[in-house]
């Protein structure tokens, strides 16, 4: 029943998007041959670990989106707890800790409904954000999209 073997011969239960795509045929991203490895886009939002999102790399030279096991990342989804919240005037920023490391959100408020979205998140609170990885001084950032909390 589980075992069935379908669609040339993955299983339905492989990956979960938290497993290695097997359809990746490198994993030397360093070299001049990453930028003609083909990328394929993701539909829809991936599920990520913070670990998957450090180990992420530029799929084309311009460097504007990244890719995750040989998938364009543009649309992410991470669970964790919420350490080292600071509010500002202009943005939110706390780190996500979801037990394979931390990455560093920030929200820019722009709109009151920003500021009381953003007031529910207290430290110590598992949360669930959806948003677009970005680069920012040689670290992977994430943005989360104006639903994504």
């Amino acid at each position: 029943m589980y075992g069935n073997q379908t669609n040339g011969g993955s299983s339905f239960f492989s990956g979960g998007g938290f497993m290695p795509s097997q359809a990746t045929q490198t994993t030397d991203h360093s070299s001049s041959s990453s930028s003609s490895t083909k990328v394929r886009g993701a539909q829809g939002v991936l599920p990520l670990t913070v670990k998957q999102i450090s180990e992420a790399y530029h799929s084309n030279d311009d460097k504007s989106s990244f890719a995750i096991d040989g998938i364009d990342a543009s649309n992410v989804r991470l669970l964790g707890l919420v350490m080292s919240k600071a509010e500002r005037i202009t943005d939110v920023s706390f780190t996500l800790d979801d037990g394979t490391g931390r990455i560093d959100v920030n929200r820019w408020v722009n709109e009151t409904s920003d500021t009381s979205e953003m007031a529910i998140i207290e430290n110590g609170m598992y949360v669930t954000i959806s948003g677009t990885l970005k680069g920012f001084q040689g670290k992977n950032m994430l943005l989360p999209s104006r639903s994504g909390l």
